[in-house]
């Protein structure tokens, strides 16, 4: 175990070591607010900015410390998150029309991210690069030929493909075959867009609590008392915005939420820094990348170019820095060979939340608002999806997304613990052995 990590490892996200979030309120929770936002992260934080500039009273509550959730912790790639059911998959269940519609939130999402860090004046290291997806024989390579023509007819989508002697202009590994270039991919350091976030926070007046736990929520005539374990305050609206931490920290007054959301162990590692020259080969046009494996794989290179940073699955519900850094590595190697005596700086993971039906929902049940379930990818999708919750708050026109109508679902006798998901990452893991 020594020879894989560095006498200076730190269990903890790349991202942390030296960026500090600005504090947050310390003294006692005030006794009302227009707006009660329950979740911390990129959602909560999102929806705030809106609602405050808009001149409403805004309190966030977040049961851990700013960052400890998916937005402190993820990859910082973001992209058009095209559905994982594709275009046929949804089509079987939606239609053509609505299937293209839902295709094109993704791109909508994307496009709004810009507009967002420049209106709010936030500096998160951008990196609009695009993304290389592999793929490891000429079938796959001709059927993600066909979904990138089928995406085309999306409006401002933009691909464009990797023929075999190609890959080394974009990957240096012989691991991959062929592949694609999503152009409207890429990168930013996602705790930089928290802090810039929670400085708009403070800047608009707003408050931000941390580790103060939202125990229950009473819906009254003038509105809801929200029970946290530092106070009760009274709120016109709240918010639930826990996303994959939703059974962590929930209730059974807000079982609707963690029976309709899978939270899924996603692990990251940070490599020591690398050569200039070898990190060059490796990533040629410093793009992010990601395969075709059912256990999704992705890298990219850290904003400094000195790491490698790589994520994939947990190897369990637990957050466990030993055995994830374990995996994570022999994945890495498979793709990059000459990486096998670097050692790992850092190795953390943390929760995201599936749907059953691959998609994010938001929206109002039971005079509650919510937005959640990003199916991982979250980073531009919660951007986006706050500004259009925070409209339908302020009862603004056009707030209506094709996430709204969709219905949330859940299946029987699911409580908010996925039993399932060690079975279903283990046939994943021998399927894509297979391939």
């Amino acid at each position: 175990m020594n020879s894989l990590f560095t006498q200076n490892f730190k269990s903890m996200p790349y991202w942390h070591h030296e960026i500090d979030v600005p504090k947050t309120a310390t003294g006692t929770l005030p006794k009302q607010a227009d707006i009660c936002i329950i979740g911390g992260g990129f959602t909560g934080l999102s929806v705030a900015i809106h609602l405050l500039k808009a001149g409403k009273s805004v309190v966030i509550v977040d049961a851990m410390r700013l960052g400890e959730g998916a937005s402190g912790k993820n990859g910082g790639m973001i992209g058009p998150s095209l559905h994982k059911l594709g275009l046929e998959g949804l089509k079987n269940i939606h239609g053509e029309q609505k299937a293209y519609d839902i295709l094109q939130e993704g791109i909508n999402a994307i496009e709004y991210f810009p507009t967002f860090l420049k209106e709010f004046k936030i500096e998160c290291d951008l990196n609009m690069s695009g993304r290389f997806n592999g793929v490891h024989n000429q079938k796959q390579l001709d059927e993600i030929e066909k979904k990138c023509e089928v995406f085309s007819k999306l409006k401002n989508f933009k691909y464009q493909m990797v023929a075999p002697d190609k890959v080394h202009s974009e990957i240096g590994s012989d691991h991959y075959y062929g592949g694609a270039v999503y152009e409207l991919d890429g990168s930013i350091h996602p705790y930089k867009l928290l802090k810039g976030m929670v400085e708009n926070i403070h800047k608009l007046g707003g408050q931000i609590f941390e580790n103060t736990r939202a125990d229950d929520i009473i819906k009254t005539t003038i509105g809801h008392n929200v029970y946290t374990d530092k106070g009760t305050l009274v709120a016109g609206e709240v918010v639930i915005a826990t996303n994959g931490y939703s059974k962590q920290f929930g209730n059974s007054k807000q079982s609707y939420f963690y029976k309709r959301v899978i939270p899924l162990t996603s692990a990251m590692i940070a490599t020591e820094e690398i050569s200039p020259d070898l990190m060059q080969r490796f990533f040629p046009k410093n793009r992010i990348h990601g395969g075709n494996h059912r256990l999704v794989q992705y890298y990219r290179p850290s904003p400094d170019f000195k790491r490698i940073l790589f994520g994939a699955r947990g190897a369990d519900f637990k957050d466990r820095a030993d055995k994830n850094g374990q995996n994570l590595k022999k994945l890495m190697v498979k793709i990059f060979p000459e990486m096998l005596d670097i050692k790992l700086d850092f190795s953390w993971s943390g929760k995201v939340a599936y749907t059953f039906d691959h998609g994010p929902h938001l929206g109002k049940h039971d005079g509650l608002y919510y937005a959640m379930g990003y199916c991982g990818s979250g980073v531009t999708r919660s951007v986006y999806l706050a500004k259009k919750l925070s409209m339908q708050i302020l009862g603004e026109e056009n707030f209506q997304t094709e996430f709204h109508a969709l219905e949330f679902q859940t299946k029987p006798f699911y409580n908010g613990k996925p039993w399932f998901m060690p079975f279903v990452i283990k046939w994943h893991s021998f399927m894509d052995g297979i391939e």
